[in-house]
């Protein structure tokens, strides 16, 4: 399967994404993609010409490249982007919400979330601490393993019933949209709308959760490129993973679920070492945040034990001892034959 990773090393970036980003259009009990798909632009017989002539989303663009005979690589039709709002006052916003703080929310993003007049739909992993904060009407995604695409159905159906009624509507995501938000596919399934989002960054738990619990994701001679993947591809498939670099660190986000596998392929197929240390903290920023660190070998355990859930950021590499110590933590867990110390579990 295609790699969805980000890659840093040094000074460079690479980005291997998905070959197609595109959105699953199953149909849900309560919509059909050519219902969520149907316009609410006005028909083009009333439409501006010039809104006709930039080809979005009913005529081609004749400035746009075509493929001729002769071509060796393939063309690439990019429409022209439809207006930011509908002739009823309709728009969408695409918000993140950060790791979970709210000292964590931009500027922007709070002052989003605290207009009354603002529609609001809310990724279920969003803190309660943050749902505080809003002023308006909004209404929380049932979006569980298993049940991601019925939800993200109902999602869009919420969005077509603000947009339809003319309201500013905003999609509040936990952490960045764009980092394994499934950002871009709403932005592309609110395009054939008729509406072009705006975008107000998240603060990504990626970075931001691995410092707050005393985790460095690069450190001078201790890790020099980071990889960043994702626990759940497409139709719940597993990403493929990349192989072990002792100078490495990689951060799963999305993952706690299928820990233990995720554990069992890193190292029968990636070749990690079963001492490689592992941090996870879960809930990051907000009061009840907990860092669990063990190895390869001993952290699914200590998760089930200690009942881990999301959102949580699991991170694997050396970096993870590189400034916790012991005296950062309230509990050491043991083993109870050997008495040998397999973890430790860390509450704020």
């Amino acid at each position: 399967m295609p790699h969805e990773k980000m890659i840093f090393g040094g000074a460079m970036l690479l980005l291997l994404s998905s070959a197609s980003d595109a959105f699953l259009s199953s149909s849900s009990s309560t919509s059909s993609p050519s219902h969520r798909h149907q316009q609410l632009i006005p028909s083009s017989s009333s439409l501006p010409a010039a809104f006709i002539d930039e080809g979005y989303p009913h005529a081609p663009n004749p400035i746009l490249p075509t493929a001729t005979e002769n071509s060796k690589e393939p063309s690439t039709i990019v429409k022209r982007k439809p207006p930011k709002t509908l002739p009823n006052g309709g728009r969408i916003t695409l918000v993140g919400a950060g790791p979970g703080s709210p000292d964590l929310l931009t500027v922007a993003a709070h002052r989003i979330i605290s207009d009354p007049n603002n529609f609001i739909i809310v990724d279920r992993l969003v803190s309660q601490e943050i749902l505080e904060l809003i002023q308006g009407e909004y209404r929380v995604a049932n979006k569980h393993p298993g049940c991601q695409q019925k939800a993200q159905d109902e999602i869009f159906d919420w969005c077509r019933e603000g947009l339809e009624a003319g309201r500013h509507v905003v999609r509040l995501k936990i952490g960045d949209p764009f980092v394994f938000g499934r950002g871009g596919e709403e932005v592309l399934e609110f395009r054939e709308y008729g509406v072009e989002p705006s975008v107000v960054p998240g603060v990504s738990a990626a970075f931001s959760a691995p410092l707050l619990g005393s985790i460095p994701v690069t450190h001078r001679g201790v890790s020099n490129q980071v990889v960043m993947c994702t626990g759940y591809g497409k139709n719940n498939t597993s990403p493929d993973l990349i192989q072990y670099h002792p100078e490495q660190t990689v951060v799963f986000l999305m993952a706690v679920g299928r820990l233990r596998t995720l554990c069992h392929n890193l190292v029968t197929k990636a070749n990690f070492p079963v001492e490689t240390p592992v941090g996870i903290v879960e809930r990051a920023g907000c009061p009840d945040q907990r860092t669990v660190v063990g190895t390869m070998e001993t952290i699914a355990d200590l998760a089930e034990e200690y009942k881990v859930k999301p959102p949580s950021t699991i991170v694997v590499g050396e970096v993870v001892n590189v400034l916790l110590t012991e005296d950062d933590f309230g509990m050491e867990v043991m083993e109870c034959v050997t008495g040998q110390q397999q973890g430790l579990v860390q509450s704020v």
